[in-house]
C-alpha cells in the first residue's frame, strides 16, 4: 500500500520511541530503517505470540507507513461478548512483519516472539484507518490464517502514557462463541513452533497444545553428563568463540600453518541439540530470523548433539564472498569451518587437524547452503598470491595441532590480499545540487576512550545507497563533533560543509594503506556492519613478527575434559595474565576532576581518583582476575546512575574479558594493576562489583558468601545477633570466616575456599548454614522465600552463591551521600556498637593505616567445606 510523503516523514516520528528503547547491537529485531518487502492486497496486520514479562499477544496493523501496535494479554477472542484489554504500545516499523525471534535478556521486551498470524485487513467502511484511530474507534476486518471476520478496536481512557482500548469480536457471521483460538492454534505460522520461552529461559506450553503445523523432533536424551539440555546453554558451554589476529605473511615463518580462504561475512555460531537449533552471531545476537534460509538449512544436523562455528556469506556472480551483498537478495551460504562440541564431548582442545577430521564426517553429505571451508595449498606466500588471482579477500593461516581457544591469540592470522578495517561513522557531507543524498562519509577509529578521525569515504556508494545513508544519519545530527581535535571538514568537490553525528553506525571500507597521520588511503564503502558496536572499531595492525612454533602437536590426556573447561573460562587477555606481568602503561589522566560526585560532602571526582589511588595496594590483590561490574554517577550520586556489566571503547591496555550470559556476550573489565582503578574512577564507577571466581577458573568460586541484610523491618542488633549465630555455626564445622560491611545497611561474611569446590557446592552449603541460623533464631529469620511467608522476618538468601553473581568489592564506595565504604572487620569489631556508616571515603584510609588490610584472610584459601 503506497504512502505519502508526508505519512513517511510522520512514519520516521512516530518509531522514535520504538527505536530509543531497543539496541539493535543486542536484538535481532529489524531496526526502522530496514526495507520491508511489499506484498500485495492491501494493508498488512499481523500478530505476534510475544513472552515478555508475561505471556500476550501483540496486535499491529499497518496504518500511515508504520505497525501500529496493541498487547492483549489473552489474545483475540471469536466471542463477541468477550470484550479482552488492548493496550496500545510504540508503533513498530514495517519490516517488523516478518520478525520472529527470541529477544535476549537483559534487552527491552526479552524473550521469545513468534508470528503466531499474519494476513491483510481493511476497515469499515474501506481505506479509513487512519481516520478511525484518531478517533479511536477501529472497525477492522482481518484476513489471515486463524482470524477472519470483523473486530472492533474501541480506546476508553489512557493508562499513564498508554492507551487503554477494549478488543472484542463484531456480530458479523463469523463469531464463535466457545472457540478459543490461542489454545486451537498455538503454532507461529512463520515456523511451527508453539512453545515459548520467556526471560530467564522459562518454557511455556499451552495445556491444550496441538501440533504444530510443522513437526518439531522430540528431544533425546543426552549422551553423556555434559550435555545441555537447549542449544543455548549448549552454546554456553563453548562461549566465547575463537578469534584471529590480523597479520602479516612474515609472521608465519616459524611455525606449521595449515590455510583456508577467508571469507567475508558475519560469523556465526550454530548449536544443535535433540532436534533444536540455535544459531547465534559472535556477540551473541540471535540470526535466525535475518537468515532464515540458512537455520532451516541447519534442520538436516538436526539429529546430532554439536556446536560448529562459521561465516554466512553472499556470493557474486564468480561465487565470491562479498559481505556488501548480504541481504540484497543474492545466494547466501553458511561455510562452516570449526567444530566445538561434538556428540556430548568438548572437543575444543583438540588438535587443528582432528577437529577439521570430525568437521569432514559431520559435515559429509551436506549440500548448499550449507558447505565446509575452502582449504588452499601450499605456503603462506603461495596461498595468499592465490588468494588475489581469484579475487578474494585473503586466507587464513592456523598452525597445526592448536586447540579451539576462546578469544584472540595468534594461532588464527587473518592474510589479506586487500586490506579492510571496521569504521565508526561519526558525521557525513551531503551531496550538491541539494539532492538528497550523501556525499561521504566521516569516519573514526576508538583510541582509548576517544574518538581518532580517521578520514572521509567517498565512493563505494549507489545512488540508492546514498539517499538511504543520508536519511539514516540525519536523525542523529550533533553540533559538537564526537572526534577530539576533528578537523574542519568541507567537501572541496561539493563544497559543503560536514554534519557530525553521534557514533552509531559500524561501516566496513576496503581501503590500501594508513598514512603517517593515522588516516585511511583510498577508502571504498562496502556496507554496514549490525553485528559490530562503534566502540569495537579500533585500528588493526597487522603482526609481522613470527608465531613461535610448538615442541609438537597437542596431546590429549587423561584430564583432557578438565583442561578443556578451564580453556572455555580463559580469554587471550587472561593467558596473558598467567605469562607475565601486566605491562607498564601512561599515567591515567583525570578529566573532569572538579566535578561534584558527593553534594552533601562536596566530595569531587578528583577525591574519589585520590581514594582509588590509596587504596590501591589493598583493593588490585582481591580484584585481580574477577570480572566486574560497574555502577556509574557521571553526573553525581544525586543524579540517576547506571549499572554496567559489559564495557565498550577501553583503553588497549585495561585487561578486559569476554563472557557469555544467557543469549549474548559481553566484555568485563579486570582489574590486574592500580591504573586499571583509576581508569574506573575516572569513568565515576563508584561501587564496583566482584565475581566469587577468577578468569582462570571461573567455575570455581573462592569463597561461600553470606548476604545479610536488616530488610525495611528489621533492626542492626538483630542482624548482628544472626551474624554472630553463624559465626558460631562455621566454627563449629572448623571453618574460618571473614566479616565486611556491605557498605549500606547490611554484612557480608566469607568463607575461603581451596581450589575445586563449585558453585554449586557452595550454594548448597550457603544454604544449610542459613537454615541452621534460622532455626535458631525463627523469630527473627527465614529461609522461606514467599514475601507473605516471612511475617516480618529477615530473608536469608544464599542466591549470590551461583555462577555469575557478583558481591561489592572490599574498599569499595557506595553511592550514598556520605560517601560510605565497604569496609573489612575483624570479628572483635561485629557487636551491636558496630557502626557501618563511619567508614567514609575520608575515614577508611586513616582505618587502614591503623588495622592493615584485613579481607587478606579471604583470599587464602586452604578450607575445605564439609560433605552435605
Amino acid at each position: 500500500m503506497a504512502t505519502s510523503r508526508r505519512s513517511k516523514t510522520s512514519a520516521r516520528t512516530r518509531l522514535g520511541t520504538y527505536r530509543a528503547k531497543r539496541d539493535f547491537s543486542l536484538t535481532s529485531e529489524p531496526a526502522p530503517e530496514v526495507p520491508a518487502p511489499r506484498g500485495e492486497g492491501g494493508p498488512i496486520f499481523v500478530v505476534h505470540k510475544h513472552d515478555a514479562t508475561r505471556l500476550h499477544y501483540d496486535l499491529r496493523l499497518e496504518i500511515d507507513g508504520v505497525l501500529v501496535s496493541w498487547a492483549i494479554p489473552k489474545g483475540p477472542s471469536y466471542d463477541p461478548a468477550d470484550k479482552r484489554l488492548a493496550v496500545q504500545t510504540e508503533d513498530h516499523p514495517l519490516a517488523y512483519a516478518t520478525f520472529e525471534g527470541r529477544i535476549p535478556d537483559g534487552a527491552y521486551g526479552a524473550g521469545d516472539s513468534l508470528l503466531w498470524e499474519e494476513g491483510t485487513f481493511d476497515t469499515v467502511p474501506p481505506g479509513q484507518a487512519s481516520e478511525q484511530l484518531a478517533r479511536g474507534r477501529l472497525h477492522v476486518v482481518l484476513h489471515g490464517h486463524k482470524l477472519e471476520g470483523g473486530w472492533h478496536l474501541i480506546r476508553t481512557r489512557p493508562m499513564g502514557k498508554k492507551a487503554q482500548w477494549l478488543c472484542f469480536k463484531a456480530k458479523d457471521g463469523t463469531e464463535q462463541p466457545g472457540y478459543d483460538v490461542t489454545v486451537e492454534h498455538p503454532e507461529s505460522v512463520k515456523s511451527g513452533q508453539s512453545a515459548t520461552r520467556g526471560p530467564g529461559r522459562r518454557t511455556r506450553r499451552t495445556a491444550a497444545q496441538r501440533a504444530p503445523a510443522k513437526p518439531v523432533r522430540a528431544s533425546r536424551p543426552a549422551r553423556t553428563k555434559g550435555s545441555a539440555r537447549t542449544p543455548e546453554a549448549l552454546l554456553g558451554k563453548v562461549w566465547p568463540p575463537m578469534l584471529a589476529t590480523l597479520a602479516q605473511v612474515d609472521a608465519t615463518a616459524d611455525a606449521d600453518w595449515r590455510f583456508e580462504v577467508k571469507y567475508d561475512g558475519f560469523r556465526a555460531i550454530a548449536a544443535f541439540q535433540g532436534g533444536r537449533i540455535a544459531l547465534q552471531s559472535r556477540n551473541g545476537n540471535d540470526l535466525s530470523s535475518r537468515f532464515p534460509t540458512i537455520f532451516q538449512a541447519l534442520e538436516a544436523l538436526g539429529e546430532h548433539e554439536a556446536v560448529v562455528d562459521g561465516e554466512i556469506v553472499a556470493l557474486d556472480p564468480k561465487g565470491r564472498s562479498r559481505f556488501q551483498l548480504l541481504g540484497k537478495g543474492v545466494e547466501e551460504r553458511y561455510v562452516i569451518f570449526d567444530v566445538l562440541w561434538l556428540e556430548g564431548e568438548d572437543v575444543r582442545s583438540l588438535p587443528l587437524e582432528e577437529r577439521r577430521a570430525r568437521l569432514e564426517r559431520l559435515l559429509e553429505g551436506v549440500k548448499p547452503p550449507l558447505e565446509i571451508a575452502e582449504q588452499v595449498k601450499g605456503s603462506a606466500k603461495q596461498s595468499l598470491s592465490q588468494a588475489k588471482r581469484r579475487g578474494l579477500e585473503g586466507v587464513m593461516a592456523k598452525r597445526v595441532g592448536s586447540p579451539y581457544t576462546p578469544g584472540r591469540g595468534a594461532d588464527w592470522l587473518k592474510l589479506k590480499v586487500q586490506a579492510n578495517q571496521e569504521v565508526a561513522i561519526v558525521g557525513f557531507t551531503p551531496m550538491a545540487n541539494e539532492r538528497p543524498e550523501l556525499g561521504s562519509l566521516l569516519v573514526a577509529v576508538r583510541e582509548g576512550d576517544t574518538w581518532k578521525y580517521a578520514g572521509k569515504v567517498g565512493t563505494g556508494y549507489s545512488t540508492k545507497v546514498r539517499r538511504e545513508l543520508r536519511t539514516l544519519l540525519a536523525r542523529d545530527v550533533v553540533k559538537k563533533s564526537p572526534v577530539k581535535d576533528a578537523p574542519y571538514v568541507r567537501d572541496a568537490l561539493h563544497n559543503e560543509e560536514a554534519f557530525w553525528v553521534k557514533p552509531r553506525y559500524v561501516a566496513q571500507v576496503a581501503f590500501t594503506e594508513w598514512t603517517e597521520d593515522g588516516r585511511l588511503r583510498h577508502p571504498s564503502f562496502q556496507g554496514l556492519r549490525s553485528d559490530k558496536r562503534p566502540e569495537e572499531c579500533v585500528r588493526e595492525k597487522p603482526r609481522s613478527t613470527p608465531v613461535r612454533a610448538t615442541r609438537g602437536p597437542h596431546r590429549r590426556t587423561g584430564t583432557k575434559t578438565r583442561q578443556a573447561t578451564r580453556a572455555a573460562g580463559r580469554t587471550a587477555v587472561a593467558r596473558k595474565q598467567a605469562t607475565r606481568a601486566p605491562s607498564p602503561v601512561a599515567p591515567v589522566v583525570l578529566t573532569h576532576g572538579e566535578r561534584v560526585l558527593f553534594p552533601q560532602k562536596g566530595f569531587t571526582k578528583a577525591d574519589v581518583f585520590a581514594y582509588f589511588r590509596d587504596v590501591a595496594p589493598l583493593m588490585v590483590p582481591a580484584l585481580t582476575g574477577r570480572p566486574l561490574a560497574l555502577q556509574q554517577w557521571p553526573r553525581g550520586v544525586d543524579e540517576p546512575g547506571f549499572f554496567r556489566q559489559g564495557v565498550q571503547g577501553t583503553p588497549d591496555w585495561l585487561t578486559t574479558t569476554c563472557i557469555h550470559h544467557e543469549a549474548r556476550s559481553l566484555p568485563h573489565v579486570v582489574v590486574d594493576r592500580p591504573e586499571s582503578l583509576l581508569w574506573l574512577a575516572n569513568q565515576s564507577a563508584l561501587t564496583l562489583h566482584i565475581w566469587s571466581s577468577r578468569v582462570e577458573h571461573l567455575e570455581e568460586p573462592d569463597w561461600v558468601v553470606f548476604d545479610l541484610d536488616p530488610g525495611p523491618a528489621g533492626t542492626f542488633d538483630d542482624l548482628i545477633q544472626l551474624t554472630l549465630s553463624l559465626r558460631r555455626y562455621l566454627e563449629g564445622l572448623g571453618l574460618a570466616s571473614v566479616p565486611k560491611t556491605s557498605g549500606k545497611r547490611g554484612l557480608h561474611v566469607l568463607v575461603p575456599l581451596a581450589p575445586g569446590h563449585t558453585y554449586a557446592q557452595a550454594g548448597a552449603f550457603a544454604n544449610k548454614a542459613f537454615e541452621a541460623v534460622a532455626a535458631e533464631h525463627p523469630r527473627l529469620a527465614t529461609v522461606e522465600r514467599s514475601k507473605e511467608r516471612r511475617q516480618g522476618r529477615l530473608y536469608l538468601d544464599a542466591g549470590q552463591n551461583a555462577w555469575g553473581k557478583t558481591v561489592v568489592a572490599p574498599y569499595s564506595l557506595r553511592a550514598l551521600p556520605h560517601a560510605p565504604v565497604s569496609t573489612p572487620l575483624s570479628w572483635s569489631e561485629v557487636t551491636p556498637k558496630l557502626n557501618p556508616a563511619r567508614f567514609t571515603l575520608d575515614s577508611v584510609r586513616r582505618r587502614l593505616d591503623k588495622v592493615g588490610d584485613l579481607f587478606a584472610p579471604a583470599l587464602a584459601g586452604g578450607q575445605t567445606l564439609p560433605p552435605a
